[in-house]
């Protein structure tokens, strides 16, 4: 069989792939620069209801009834092996839905307890407040992931196609998703940087948040393609 017969394209709208992911991040740039401090903090940065942190709770929500869809996709038993592969994404998407907004507690406005206040470093009815393990090393692995499956990976399935001989690179995007991981990591290396030079600037205004925004576009475009690739019965 020839490498062409192994081609993926995934056809995103324009729109989705390119130009919402440019857009977001110009306009997080722009009212990070411009805007003033007081209403940036009130009306995109604030840690409970900031559209920056109700983002992250609502994307990811989005992304789990995808994900709930395309385990339940008449032609995923062609594909049986990537059950546990969209399980797993449907399962994060879940616990990072919920972990956001404190599972209601950034909107119904809820005391915690005592006893739960006392492990939790924030206060707040959530888990990945109370260790790393439940925060900085997923998203540390969320991170890696990106880099090579959203960026790496896909660069050089685009330039070697012949490799999508190979079962396993059913599950790596084409280039579509690259805008948005890229700008997933530029939103949070621009902050490293700066802050390795001790510049009293940064380019974003809470840039880790820019970056988990990104994270949370990138696995629903991720699950979109799925959905496409399953329609269309694709598969190397």
């Amino acid at each position: 069989m020839t490498p062409e017969n192994h081609i993926i394209s995934d056809k995103l709208p324009v729109w989705l792939w390119l130009w919402t992911p440019i857009v977001l991040v110009l306009a997080l740039l722009l009212t990070g620069l411009f805007l003033p401090g007081e209403l940036y903090s009130q009306w995109i940065g604030n840690e409970r209801t900031g559209l920056l942190e109700t983002s992250h709770a609502i994307i990811p929500a989005v992304s789990f009834f995808v994900a709930i869809r395309l385990l339940a996709h008449k032609n995923l038993k062609n594909f049986t092996w990537l059950w546990f592969w969209i399980l797993i994404a449907a399962l994060g998407s879940f616990y990072m839905s919920g972990e956001e907004a404190s599972w209601g507690q950034h909107w119904f406005q809820w005391s915690t307890s005592s006893e739960w206040a006392a492990i939790n470093d924030q206060g707040e009815t959530n888990f990945h407040n109370t260790s790393s393990w439940l925060d900085q090393k997923p998203r540390t692995i969320l991170e890696i992931g990106i880099i090579f499956g959203g960026i790496i990976l896909p660069i050089l399935l685009h330039y070697k196609p012949e490799l999508r001989k190979r079962p396993i690179t059913f599950i790596v995007p084409t280039l579509v998703l690259l805008p948005t991981a890229i700008i997933s990591e530029i939103a949070r290396m621009t902050e490293r940087l700066l802050a390795a030079l001790d510049a009293p600037f940064r380019i974003f205004q809470r840039a880790s948040e820019v970056q988990e925004l990104f994270f949370a576009l990138f696995i629903l475009l991720y699950l979109i393609v799925f959905w496409q690739r399953l329609n269309n019965k694709s598969a190397p």
